[in-house]
């Protein structure tokens, strides 16, 4: 084979490879409907979708409704979790929009190199039909947090219902565009890389699989049948005896909770199954009902096995536990297990105070 087609096949390699690694870098999108009309990114953690979108988006509420931008139209809802800095909010997703949430928060270089040379891109949104449109803008002022665009054109219009929207420049997302101007029509667009380091804590939690957990219906109800018996060990003493730690799995009294002391994480509890031998278990049901204040519930958690009495953990499954559940049924592949653990890595901000109502590890 001559050089010169050689040269020609690995010229078009490398451009459909900087096409493909460019289209990965672009997050999805989506029209959101709250308080305002507005626009969303989609970012994924521990296989659970949210939305990032400026919150007077959200306005005083605390949901949304969401359309993903492409012509199936996917619709899903979003709960508020968490409001930031540089009026940014951050949603829990739900729904048929998340089958294309898989934004990679460490996909994003530098925006150092596309800003020193900015000039003209684009800000992208989502119908409510599910369409995009494009609007064409000059980017007339750069700096530490926010940049300055300019519509290019009276069919590149800007306004307030495009807040959440992105910036892209070079085909990379430069920015999500906070406000316009109604006088100057400029548009005021947060820094990408600004916004990701404001939400970055939230989804900042360590890399692992995730089966995502469902909802028990009567988490009550699941106390039925528990297979752990004893609590073994754990890491963070309890606030007061009215709160220890044999609370997770006091069959007797379903109205403890366990309390333990908000520092070191991650806090670990280890729970013995029943008759001292290996079970094989699919699922751990995690109660929150009648933990008061909220914010005292686990966050980010992990959980982990071993079948022999001397430890050898493996993990298992990791997960979010959010406020509004009541209780988490977090199912996983059969596995065989003497012991388990339950790994708190972070809680929801209460200082006093981290803890749950009950563990229960059914039986299969």
């Amino acid at each position: 084979m001559c050089q010169p087609v050689i040269r020609t096949r690995a010229l078009v390699l490398f451009i459909l490879f900087q096409i493909f690694r460019t289209a990965e870098a672009i997050p999805p999108q989506a029209y959101v409907k709250a308080g305002e009309h507005g626009q969303a990114v989609l970012m994924s953690r521990l296989n659970e979708c949210y939305a990032v979108t400026p919150a007077h988006v959200i306005g005083d509420g605390f949901f949304a409704t969401l359309v993903g931008g492409s012509s199936a139209r996917p619709r899903g809802e979003a709960d508020l979790l968490q409001r930031f800095g540089y009026d940014l909010a951050v949603l829990r997703v739900t729904g048929a929009v998340t089958d294309g949430c898989d934004f990679d928060l460490g996909a994003l270089s530098s925006l150092d190199r596309v800003l020193s040379t900015a000039g003209n891109g684009q800000i992208v949104s989502v119908n409510s039909d599910g369409s995009l449109s494009r609007r064409d803008v000059r980017v007339s002022d750069v700096g530490l947090l926010y940049l300055r665009v300019s519509p290019v054109g009276p069919e590149s219009q800007l306004y307030k219902g495009l807040s959440g929207s992105l910036l892209v420049l070079d085909n990379a997302p430069a920015g999500i565009l906070m406000s316009v101007d109604p006088q100057s029509e400029d548009g005021k667009v947060l820094r990408f890389d600004r916004a990701l380091e404001t939400v970055r804590p939230f989804f900042g939690m360590a890399t692992g699989s995730l089966e995502t957990p469902t909802t028990s219906p009567d988490g009550a109800d699941a106390s039925e049948g528990n297979l752990a018996v004893i609590v073994d060990s754990w890491s963070s003493p309890a606030l007061s005896a009215e709160y220890r730690v044999s609370n997770l799995i006091d069959k007797n009294d379903s109205g403890t909770v366990w309390l333990a002391e908000p520092h070191g994480f991650p806090i670990e509890v280890v729970v013995d199954l029943e008759g001292d031998r290996v079970h094989a278990i699919d699922r751990v049901v995690l109660i929150g009902d009648g933990v008061v204040p909220p914010e005292r519930l686990p966050r980010d958690f992990e959980l982990l096995v071993s079948s022999r009495e001397d430890g050898g953990w493996m993990p298992v499954v990791t997960g979010t536990y959010f406020i509004s559940d009541g209780s988490r049924e977090v199912a996983f592949a059969p596995v065989r297990a003497r012991k388990v653990m339950l790994r708190i890595y972070s809680h929801w901000g209460d200082e006093t105070g981290v803890g749950l109502a009950g563990l229960v590890i059914p039986v299969r």
